[in-house]
């Protein structure tokens, strides 16, 4: 009875919402798409699809390419649909799938595996029942931290085998599943992988009837593969016409609009009291692009956008701050970083990835509030502050006075840093190969 009244009150949500979402800023790309038109249509022309991945957004979706790279020759006549909620996540497969197909040709004398891209529908019941019979998919992948009742609804009823791969669930979000545990009872998927044994916990006690089991998380083979690549790289950084080589740069990535109030009179101080410095801004959302310079200006500080610094064959010089308005740089900017600061973590905000830094020799300075990255701190002797891998601070202030402290100066120990960091990061790796042969082994008994 409590599913029933779930499903049908979830239902007039849906159906309340659904024609306001079409003028959604971020849900209106791809409408048609979301309603189970578009290329959905074309997938009940090809065979059923062998594998269906869910990625939220493009961190999900990165996670999906991971996946990608242990489908091997046996599998050649795989069809898998991969979708997203984003036109990030979206962007990112697309690219995927392109690197992908040129990868296996140059390795296989196979086909390529069909690979289908479509964003993933509202999850109401009409456009999931719509979905489903169209893709007729046999298994299915929940990456992270999303579950679609009726999408796990119809998996249950289509018998579609339902992973839940790279799986975590906060206290807050359990507390809120505990609430509708009985709405879920009967579309429990077949099997969750959990980064942290809490996390595993969590999955158990809402989901009693599926078997639940640690894995190491997806992201430690993602880090793993750049480090290595980062470790090899030959070719000099795309970036690096814009730095002089000699001056100190302090950069702060990934910055929430949450904590501009405590940044902003940081970058003041740092551009007061080190002359010889630069101090880079990499806000994490376009929106605060043209807000960093507004605020800034208005302090009566020069700022520049870097897109202009390139455009006018300019360099970043002593005294000069700069809001990099550029996407996709960061993981090369790191490389040019003298003092890197990662934001997300000095308010409640979750945190933002820390381990890049790391691939590209650059020991970060973060925030406390890391609870999206608590599965980092699992499972190990000696966790990365341990290791003076990261550096944690309580407060802005903190961060601060460690920021001052230090001298300005170049930094010249990035290979020494990417090898102690491989070394702590190597008995980590190998989560994704794990479940994704133990998946493959299903799908081949199928």
């Amino acid at each position: 009875m409590a599913q029933r009244i779930f499903f049908f009150l979830y239902g007039l949500l849906w159906f309340a919402v659904k024609p306001f979402l079409k003028r959604h800023k971020r849900l209106s790309e791809g409408y048609g798409e979301r309603i189970v038109g578009g290329s959905w249509l074309e997938l009940a022309r090809k065979n059923p699809v062998s594998l269906w991945i869910q990625a939220s957004s493009g961190g999900e979706a990165y996670l999906t390419l991971e996946l990608l790279k242990h489908i091997s020759a046996e599998h050649a006549g795989m069809h898998i649909l991969c979708t997203s909620m984003t036109k990030q996540g979206m962007d990112v497969l697309q690219k995927g799938k392109q690197a992908f197909e040129r990868k296996w040709q140059e390795t296989h004398a196979l086909p390529v595996p069909l690979i289908s891209l479509c964003y993933f529908p509202f999850d109401d019941e009409r456009s999931m029942q719509k979905a489903f019979s169209l893709a007729r998919p046999k298994n299915c992948i929940l990456l992270e931290t999303e579950l679609w009742p009726c999408f796990m609804l119809m998996c249950k009823r289509n018998g579609t085998a339902l992973y839940v791969v790279n799986a975590r669930m906060t206290d807050k979000t359990h507390a809120a599943y505990r609430k509708l545990k009985a709405a879920f009872s009967g579309v429990n998927p077949k099997k969750i992988f959990a980064t942290r044994e809490k996390d595993k916990e969590h999955y158990q006690e809402i989901f009693p009837q599926s078997e639940c089991a640690f894995m190491h998380n997806m992201k430690f083979d993602g880090i793993y593969h750049e480090l290595l690549l980062a470790m090899q790289e030959k070719k000099e950084n795309p970036l690096q016409a814009v730095f002089d080589g000699k001056t100190c740069i302090y950069l702060f990535a990934s910055v929430r609009r949450e904590e501009e109030g405590e940044f902003v009179p940081l970058v003041e101080t740092l551009h007061r009291q080190k002359k010889k410095s630069a101090v880079c801004i990499a806000p994490r959302h376009v929106a605060r692009f043209a807000e960093w310079k507004r605020i800034l200006q208005e302090k009566g500080l020069n700022v520049r956008f870097v897109s202009d610094i390139f455009a006018e064959n300019d360099q970043i010089k002593a005294g000069d701050i700069v809001v990099w308005d550029r996407f996709g740089d960061l993981k090369k900017l790191y490389a040019l970083t003298d003092y890197a600061v990662v934001g997300g973590s000095f308010a409640p905000l979750g945190g933002q990835n820390f381990l890049e830094p790391l691939a590209y020799g650059i020991v970060p300075h973060s925030g406390v509030h890391l609870h999206n990255f608590l599965w980092v701190f699992e499972k190990r002797e000696k966790n990365l502050a341990e290791e003076n891998l990261l550096y944690l601070h309580s407060s802005v202030s903190m961060l601060a006075k460690a920021l001052l402290a230090q001298p300005e100066k170049k930094f010249t120990q990035h290979a020494e840093i990417q090898e102690r960091f491989k070394i702590w990061l190597k008995p980590l790796i190998g989560g994704t190969k794990t479940v994704m042969e133990e998946i493959l082994k299903n799908i081949s008994r199928c």
